[in-house]
C-alpha cells in the first residue's frame, strides 16, 4: 500500500476528515520515521529491509521506534495514523488557534500541525532531548519550523502560554496542572489517559471559565505509551495470610471487554492490574490478578466459580471490590467508555462522571 492508498482508506472510513486530508497526503510519515523500527519483536532496517520498512511506514500501524533499558519496553512511537487522525480531528484547532504539544516523539505530528496550522502557531516539547534534536532536524528539512523544545512537557512551556490547544501523545494517570493553567478559558485539551487497571481512553477537556478545572468526556478507544513518570509500577508484594473462595464474577467477562475494564479502573483508581488473561497458560488455566500496593487478589478461569477459585490477601478483599464496580458497570447499561468523563482541577483532583457532570463516580 502507498502512502496516498492508505490516505484513501482513512478518509473513506471516516477517520480522516475532508479538512485534514491535504495535510496528511502533503506529510507522508515516512518523512519522520526513523530508518530503524521495531515491529514484532525485531529491529527493521530501511537500509537492508527497504521494502518491509516501507510497508509497515504506510500501513496503519503504531510503529516503536525507540525502547528502554531493557530491550523491549517501548519509550517512543509513531502512532497509528487512524488515532493521529482522530486525535487531530478532536482537537479541532483552526490557523488563528495557538497549539501547546507534549510529547514530539519522531516529529510527525507536530509537522502535520505546522503544515494545518502554520509553523508559529506549534509549540513542541519533548522530554529526550535527543530524540528532540532529531525531530527538530526533520522538521527543518521539510521546511517547517515550529517551536521545539527538549524538556518535561507536563510543565508545559509558561513562555509561550495561553495556548488555544494542548495534546499529548502519551497517556496520563493524572491531567497535570500545569497543562490547565496554560490553556485559556474555553481552550481544548486532548489527551490519552488511563489507570493502572486499563490504559484506553482519549479523554477531551475544555478549559473552564475561571481557569481553575477542566472537564469532557471520553471520546475515543485508544491505548498509548505512558508519560515516562507516570508509567504503572505496583512494585514487588509478598502474599500471606492468605483466603480464598468461590468468585461470583468470571474472569473473562473484564480481561474480554475494554469497557468493563475502564469502569472498573475509574473506580478503582488505585488497582494495578498485575495480570488479566482470558486464555490459558501451560497449566490450562487463565488467571486474572490484582494488586493495589498493599493488598493481592488472584483468580482462577477455569474454575473462578470453585471454592477455592480465588486467593485474596491483605487488609483489603480486592476481588470482591472488583466484582462489585463490575456489578455496577452492569447495572448503569454495560456503558462504553465513551459515556464517561472527567472534571479535573488545577489543585490536583480528579473526578470521573458518567453520562454528565452530575452523575458522579463513587
Amino acid at each position: 500500500m502507498s502512502w496516498n492508498q492508505l490516505v484513501d482508506a482513512l478518509r473513506q472510513s471516516g477517520a480522516l476528515s475532508a479538512e485534514w486530508e491535504r495535510t496528511f497526503r502533503a506529510v507522508p510519515r515516512s518523512l519522520f520515521t526513523p530508518d530503524r523500527i521495531l515491529h514484532d519483536g525485531e529491529w527493521k532496517d530501511r537500509a537492508t529491509q527497504p521494502k518491509c520498512w516501507d510497508d509497515l511506514v504506510t500501513a496503519d500501524l503504531p510503529l516503536v521506534t525507540q525502547v528502554y533499558d531493557d530491550g523491549t519496553t517501548p519509550s517512543s512511537s509513531s502512532s497509528m495514523p487512524t488515532v493521529v487522525a482522530q486525535m487531530l480531528h478532536h482537537l479541532d484547532a483552526t490557523a488563528d488557534t495557538p497549539v501547546l504539544e507534549v510529547g514530539t516523539g519522531t516529529g510527525w505530528t507536530a509537522a502535520l500541525l505546522s503544515h494545518q496550522l502554520g509553523a508559529t502557531q506549534v509549540t513542541s516539547v519533548e522530554l529526550d532531548p535527543e530524540l528532540a534534536a532529531q525531530a527538530r532536524d526533520r522538521l527543518h528539512a521539510t521546511g517547517l519550523r515550529p517551536t521545539v523544545l527538549a524538556g518535561d512537557g507536563t510543565l508545559g512551556h509558561p513562555a509561550g502560554a495561553p495556548f488555544q490547544r494542548a495534546h499529548f501523545t502519551a497517556a496520563v494517570r493524572r491531567v497535570p496542572s500545569a497543562i490547565i493553567e496554560q490553556v485559556e478559558p474555553g481552550g481544548v485539551i486532548v489527551i490519552p489517559y488511563g489507570t493502572p487497571f486499563c490504559n484506553g481512553g482519549l479523554l477531551r477537556l475544555t478549559v473552564a471559565e475561571d481557569g481553575r478545572s477542566a472537564s469532557g468526556p471520553f471520546v475515543e478507544d485508544v491505548s498509548f505509551m505512558w508519560v515516562r513518570d507516570q508509567r504503572p509500577d505496583s512494585g514487588d508484594f509478598d502474599i500471606e495470610d492468605v483466603r480464598h473462595g468461590p468468585s461470583a464474577l468470571d474472569p473473562s467477562e473484564v480481561a474480554e471487554h475494554t469497557h468493563a475494564a475502564f469502569a472498573i479502573g475509574l473506580r478503582m483508581p488505585d488497582l494495578f492490574r498485575r495480570e488479566l488473561w482470558a486464555g490459558y497458560d501451560r497449566l490450562g488455566t487463565g488467571r486474572a490478578e490484582v494488586w493495589d500496593g498493599v493488598s493481592y487478589a488472584h483468580c482462577r478461569l477455569a474454575d473462578w466459580d470453585g471454592r477455592h477459585a480465588v486467593s485474596q490477601s491483605g487488609p483489603r478483599d480486592l476481588w470482591d471490590e472488583l466484582t462489585a464496580a463490575h456489578a455496577w458497570w452492569v447495572r448503569n447499561g454495560r456503558p462504553d467508555l465513551t459515556r464517561f468523563g472527567l472534571t479535573v482541577t488545577v489543585a490536583g483532583e480528579q473526578h470521573p462522571w458518567l453520562d454528565e457532570l452530575g452523575n458522579p463516580i463513587t
